[in-house]
């Protein structure tokens, strides 16, 4: 489910970081030397500047600052909190804050990776950020059980707005075959059982590993995946097979037949 409640968070926390302004009485000379970077860095110096980047709009600059993206016009000190479209309604905010988070599959390391359920054995490596009562992640986990041709490496975001999703996830990660109470979990057999929910269970601080892990790749929401190192937003399915192909049935399989993938097919 994509929460633009959470991201809108992440990023108004970071317009009401911005200082005022500082002085604009820099003498003129000085200011034609001065690039956008220095002028920002200077009018905002609170505000934690990783990247600028021109933008189409004369005078505007894309700013990366603490994972999220606004957009500064340094000569005249306007900041623009909010996403900017092409006018062939290309999404540019979103394309720029895709690639941020795509390039945080590589702080990614084994110990974090050994904290996952850990789900097949496939070729295809697939970083999964999920959350159980997430109606879309549910989709996903049952299109992911039809390929045997990868290998979920499984993240929880428990959100707020679910309110046993936690429980959940800590059943999950106390459990002896964690791989076999994710199935439990996302098939529904969970759903309004107290019993189940409310029972205390020790996670061995799973449930706080997993949210560091999350928080350290830029997520705000679910489902997010990592699909062969490429970054994949929400369920979108066709992304993923344009990545790594499609798994279905063979015409007149026998029931519980196993899928068969592209690369099986083409004999590869």
């Amino acid at each position: 489910m994509d929460v633009k409640s959470l991201k809108m968070v992440g990023l108004l926390s970071l317009a009401l970081s911005l200082t005022a302004p500082a002085s604009f009485a820099a003498p003129k000379e000085a200011a034609k030397e001065e690039s956008a970077e220095a002028m920002i860095k200077r009018l905002y110096p609170r505000l934690p500047v990783s990247s600028v980047k021109k933008t189409e709009i004369d005078g505007f600059y894309e700013v990366t600052a603490d994972g999220n993206i606004v957009y500064i016009h340094p000569k005249s000190g306007h900041v623009m909190v909010g996403e900017l479209y092409t006018k062939d309604g290309k999404n540019l905010t979103v394309e720029a804050r895709n690639k941020l988070t795509a390039d945080k599959y590589k702080l990614l390391t084994a110990a974090d990776k050994e904290k996952a359920v850990k789900v097949g054995n496939g070729k295809y490596e697939v970083i999964e950020i999920t959350d159980p009562d997430c109606p879309f992640c549910r989709k996903m986990h049952e299109y992911w059980g039809k390929r045997p041709d990868v290998t979920r490496y499984v993240f929880f975001l428990p959100l707020s707005m679910h309110p046993d999703a936690e429980k959940k996830v800590r059943y999950i990660l106390s459990a002896e075959n964690r791989e076999m109470a994710l199935w439990e979990v996302y098939s529904g057999e969970l759903d309004n059982n107290k019993e189940k929910l409310e029972k205390p269970r020790d996670d061995k601080g799973l449930v706080a590993a997993h949210k560091a892990i999350v928080a350290k790749l830029g997520v705000q929401s679910t489902p997010n995946f990592w699909v062969a190192g490429s970054y994949v937003s929400g369920a979108n399915i066709p992304q993923i097979e344009k990545l790594i192909g499609v798994c279905k049935l063979a015409q007149g399989a026998a029931p519980g037949a196993a899928p068969v993938c592209e690369d099986e097919a083409k004999g590869k």
